[in-house]
């Protein structure tokens, strides 16, 4: 039977040896844990490789003076070289077409410590111009000094050839709307000038002559015999045709040109038309006009008074209204004509049995001389056509 001391001494034994091998174990599980830690590392460099080499996109590092210090497959490619260690041993001074595009690059670069969705052309390999989106940053050395580029780039060079189409073709478009619309601006000129000249001629010469015959027509019928009754009926006839045809002939002449808006003014010529537009067609007008003559270009004036007279038509064609409102005036230096009637009301979307072709006719005399048409329909309620024209003067006119 084995003593107290040995029965201790067994005891210690396994003690100590427990001890042994749990201080031997620690170097062993740490060494382990390093080299777990070194594999997790060179595994996520791997992959970050791997992201680095197979990216679509071009990705490149380089220095603030130049040296390209790697890129990837894309870039090269992208940049028109064979293979990346091409573009290695070159500086990326030389993938510029001036020096100043880089140094603007580099200020930007400095000036924010990064560029995102920055748009930049580059020289390839050929000479051939190359447009990319990059996003840069501008990262630190081993010293800790900002002087490492890192970016990513996307070729853009069809994206900007496209746009560089679209923006030709709008450029023509719009050279060609600018022709359209002198054309028409200039046929508008031709026809005012048109109806001047055919008004004045029918005032002067079938005006004159009518006037005349009228006149000669009433002294005959004062010389017949009283017995003659049929012959003075015949006459009267005549004279009644005659009298009625000088009213044609004047009312056709002022809807060709008005002399008034020569003579007068615009707010005058409103005045008139309005009340000859009234007692032709029976609906009732009601009228706001400024009392002082408006200083006005004749071509504005007529432009003016041609959408009145559309405005006018349409509420008696087709708006089937029995009374209009027609307001003139100046707002801040701009001329308002506002023409409103009680019809069953248009807009110029849905323009349905007005003219078409006169709204265009009115919207063109207003962009001509940089207004604004506005036509607000509602059904049943009637339409307002609004004309703005900009940069009216309001002094009088000057005297004769």
């Amino acid at each position: 039977m084995a003593s107290g001391a040995d029965r201790r001494s067994r005891g210690r034994l396994p003690l100590a040896r427990q001890r042994r091998g749990t201080a031997g174990a620690r170097p062993g599980r740490s060494a382990r844990a390093t080299a777990l830690e070194r594999a997790k590392a060179a595994s996520v460099r791997q992959r970050y490789r791997l992201l680095f080499e197979h990216n679509l996109a071009g990705v490149y590092c380089t220095t603030l003076d130049g040296t390209i210090l790697d890129c990837n497959e894309s870039f090269a490619a992208m940049m028109g070289y064979g293979s990346r260690h091409e573009l290695l041993g070159r500086r990326a001074q030389e993938l510029y077409f001036r020096v100043s595009d880089r140094n603007a690059f580099l200020a930007r670069l400095r000036k924010t410590g990064m560029l995102v969705n920055s748009e930049l052309r580059l020289r390839r390999k050929d000479g051939s111009p190359l447009d990319i989106l990059e996003n840069v940053l501008l990262t630190p050395d081993e010293r800790g000094r900002p002087r490492i580029i890192q970016g990513t780039a996307v070729d853009i060079t069809e994206r900007k050839r496209a746009e560089q189409a679209l923006g030709e073709s709008a450029r023509r478009h719009q050279a060609l709307a600018d022709d359209l619309r002198r054309l028409s601006q200039h046929l508008q000129t031709v026809r005012e000038e048109e109806r001047q000249r055919i008004a004045r001629e029918l005032h002067d010469e079938l005006g004159q002559a009518l006037t005349a015959l009228n006149l000669d027509l009433h002294w005959l019928r004062e010389r017949l015999a009283k017995n003659s009754a049929t012959a003075r009926r015949r006459l009267a006839s005549m004279c009644e045709l005659v009298t009625t045809t000088i009213q044609a002939v004047r009312r056709i002449c002022a809807d060709l040109r008005p002399a008034l808006l020569d003579d007068l003014g615009l707010t005058a010529a409103i005045e008139f038309h309005v009340r000859e537009f009234e007692a032709r067609t029976g609906i009732r007008s009601r009228l706001d006009l400024p009392h002082a003559p408006l200083k006005l270009r004749p071509e504005v004036a007529t432009a003016v008074f041609r959408v009145l007279q559309e405005s006018l038509t349409n509420a008696a064609r087709h708006a089937q209204a029995t009374h209009v409102a027609v307001e003139l005036g100046v707002r801040a230096g701009t001329l308002v004509l506002r023409v409103h009637d009680d019809g069953v009301g248009i807009s110029d979307r849905e323009p349905s049995g007005a003219n078409p072709l006169g709204l265009i006719g009115m919207r063109e005399r207003a962009v001509r001389w940089g207004g604004k048409l506005d036509i607000v329909g509602v059904p049943g309620h009637g339409t307002t056509v609004t004309l703005r024209i900009p940069a009216v003067k309001t002094n009088r006119e000057p005297e004769a």
